[in-house]
């Protein structure tokens, strides 16, 4: 039989937490959500001793948001995989997203399947971001803060174990289409992936990328 898939949903307006409730569960019948209506509601359950298998936050929230939710979250429960969501019209900063660790971002305005895909993805431990969200990305770079508060921190301590794959596979010369075959993982999953390892390693190059991975001996 298969197991419930716990997930906590974390939006501070109602009528939304409502309706992606009911969209979750349209998705998967194993799919049981729980709401909160504020981050305190949701990190109060944590150190309640609740447990989740996948947290999904809005980003906008006038208590907190989402990335700083997300912060709060991996410092209890570090393993527990979150999704931020959001409906703001200007451009998401997946840069501070992928630096809290979030499993990645799915605008408001997506499809269900994007949703669906997001959430699998969540499950499995990987990172996504719709295809239109990551050409953004990857028109305007990787950003870099002069904020000392956001200065990478040890690759060998902040790379997860799909990200050492993808690296080693860079290493290996194999291309983001090539790394989603081997590893059976989307090409636009791979992308997310690239984007948050220069994220971790401070670089904006692949080839940088991998000149630090040798350095370091996360490769060969």
């Amino acid at each position: 039989m298969t197991r419930e898939i716990n997930i906590a949903l974390v939006d501070d307006h109602q009528m939304f937490l409502d309706g992606l409730g009911e969209v979750i569960r349209v998705l998967d019948p194993n799919y049981r959500c729980t709401p909160f209506g504020t981050p305190a509601e949701a990190i109060s359950a944590l150190e309640s001793g609740d447990r989740f298998d996948l947290f999904i936050t809005d980003l906008v929230m006038g208590e907190m948001n989402g990335i700083a939710f997300v912060m709060a979250l991996k410092a209890r429960s570090p393993s527990t995989p979150a999704l931020v969501v959001s409906g703001i019209d200007t451009a998401p900063p997946i840069d501070k997203i992928m630096q809290a660790r979030a499993n990645g971002f799915v605008p408001k305005s997506a499809s269900s399947a994007v949703l669906k895909e997001a959430i699998e993805a969540a499950l499995n431990d990987d990172i996504y971001v719709p295809d239109d969200i990551w050409r953004q990305v990857e028109a305007h770079g990787v950003p870099q803060s002069d904020d000392p508060a956001d200065a990478p921190v040890s690759p060998e301590e902040s790379l997860g174990a799909r990200q050492l794959e993808v690296v080693t596979l860079m290493a290996e010369g194999c291309t983001n289409k090539e790394i989603g075959q081997i590893l059976d993982i989307s090409e636009n999953t791979v992308k997310s992936h690239v984007s948050g390892i220069f994220r971790h390693m401070g670089v904006t190059r692949r080839t940088a990328c991998v000149s630090k991975a040798r350095a370091l001996g996360l490769v060969s």
